[in-house]
């Protein structure tokens, strides 16, 4: 009987994502990270006026969520970056995607895009480069200009770096993500800055908010978006 009742909410819960198709799947060299590009014909992307993020099937009653970093309105297709380092559902799935395979999304909000004009301040870890991406996406540079740390544990730094110059790509130090980020914060003029958004790792997330709250020169709202590892 319990397994009828598991079979049953996954159906139900099934019918409420969209679906999509496997366009491209790219495993970085020497890093845990895939792209992977998917068409998802009935998610209106030109109405996104927010950060999303896709709530993805990846195993029998099993979802991760996952952000398109990037996206095309018109042939609606969009981009994610999914770390795969560790042993998980959700870095199964993507491991083993192939092109033309068939993928459950749930679309839903994840942030708000800056409700005043100024520079943008991003700061969070590997899992959080599509939260940013998307935030670079759908604000305007000349009204929202971009800067941001994102830290990185492995080899891929130099291809993000090039491709996307309003971030700086760093290693942290012994593997520590929380003194790292606020000695690079140390090196920027934090007054400068109308809006701060921290994603990533929730213990760091919440680390780095409560330590930038006690800082008399951010005047910033705030946003933060933590990822369960």
């Amino acid at each position: 009987m319990a397994n009828i009742l598991k079979k049953a909410a996954a159906t139900l819960v099934d019918k409420m994502f969209n679906p999509a198709t496997v366009l491209r799947v790219r495993a970085w060299e020497s890093s845990p990270m895939h792209e992977i590009v998917i068409h998802a014909p009935t998610v209106a992307m030109e109405k996104w006026d927010s950060i999303k993020r896709f709530k993805c099937k990846v195993a029998e009653l099993e979802y991760r969520d996952y952000t398109p970093a990037e996206w095309n309105a018109e042939t609606r297709e969009c981009t994610m970056y999914v770390e795969t380092g560790h042993n998980g559902a959700g870095s199964r799935w993507a491991q083993n995607l192939q092109e033309g395979d068939d993928v459950l999304i749930g679309p839903a909000h994840a942030a708000p895009i800056p409700g005043r004009e100024g520079k943008i301040l991003c700061l969070g870890d590997g899992s959080a480069l599509g939260h940013f991406l998307s935030l670079r996406q759908l604000t305007d540079s000349t009204v929202h200009p971009l800067q941001g740390c994102l830290l990185m544990h492995d080899a891929h730094e130099p291809i993000f770096q090039a491709k996307y110059p309003e971030f700086e790509f760093i290693t942290p130090s012994l593997g520590n993500t929380i003194d790292t980020m606020e000695a690079w914060c140390r090196t920027i003029t934090l007054s400068a800055f109308s809006s701060i958004y921290i994603a990533g790792n929730i213990p760091m997330v919440q680390s780095i908010r409560k330590k930038l709250k006690t800082i008399p020169q951010v005047h910033a709202k705030i946003h933060t978006h933590g990822f369960w590892s």
